[in-house]
């Protein structure tokens, strides 16, 4: 008789990604960064998802920061710092660079436990729920979003025959795209080295869009 041990993977991590200056939103984001925009008199969009995080066994959060950091900080110690394990890991590129320099930033903390997460998403909990399920197969998932009309803004994505995600990006066809990728994103094993180093690779070669 032969014995395996066998590994069960959780989410116990997240890396969320909070550097970009959010240009779009004008005054409303001129000294603080999109994801502290109040929704409503007790809350900023980014504590609807540290919620969610928390209900579904979050013990860690990674922020990679850059524009007001000071402001994104002050917020986390004042309502959450006793919720999580907290770190932070500045981007001072982050006027120059986009996303996937704060995700290669954030490399050494990513292990098959972690969640990728932009930081202006609203999403229901049963999302994460779902994600956890999903992720005991061993498999790497993005979130997307297939019921809603795609505009041309949308990082939409496109399917294989088999069903996989072989394409992510907003110049994709509308008609070709399944649906909008969300900004939630779990990676493991290879898939996730891969991933790091297509971002390395980009980055060296100033491909930063």
């Amino acid at each position: 008789m032969h014995l395996y041990r066998v590994s069960i993977i959780s989410m116990k991590k997240a890396i969320i990604l909070a550097a970009g200056i959010g240009k779009r939103l004008g005054n409303l984001t001129k000294d603080i960064p999109k994801c502290l925009l109040p929704l409503d008199s007790d809350n900023v969009l980014l504590d609807y998802s540290l919620e969610a995080l928390k209900e579904h066994g979050i013990a860690e959060i990674i922020f990679v920061n850059g524009f007001a950091e000071s402001k994104l900080k002050e917020h986390i110690d004042k309502k959450w710092r006793n919720k999580f394990k907290c770190n932070f890991i500045f981007n001072e590129k982050y006027s120059e660079y986009n996303n996937i320099y704060s995700a290669y930033l954030a490399k050494d903390a990513w292990d098959d436990e972690t969640v990728l997460l932009n930081s202006d998403i609203i999403y229901v909990s049963q999302i994460m729920q779902n994600l956890k399920s999903k992720i005991r197969n061993q498999k790497s998932y993005l979130v997307i979003d297939d019921r809603k009309k795609l505009v041309a803004e949308d990082m939409k994505v496109k399917l294989s025959s088999e069903g996989r995600i072989i394409q992510i990006n907003k110049n994709l066809k509308i008609e070709d795209s399944l649906g909008e990728y969300i900004g939630i994103t779990y990676l493991r094993g290879v898939e996730r080295v891969k991933f790091l180093e297509s971002l390395e690779n980009n980055i060296k070669n100033k491909k930063l869009d």
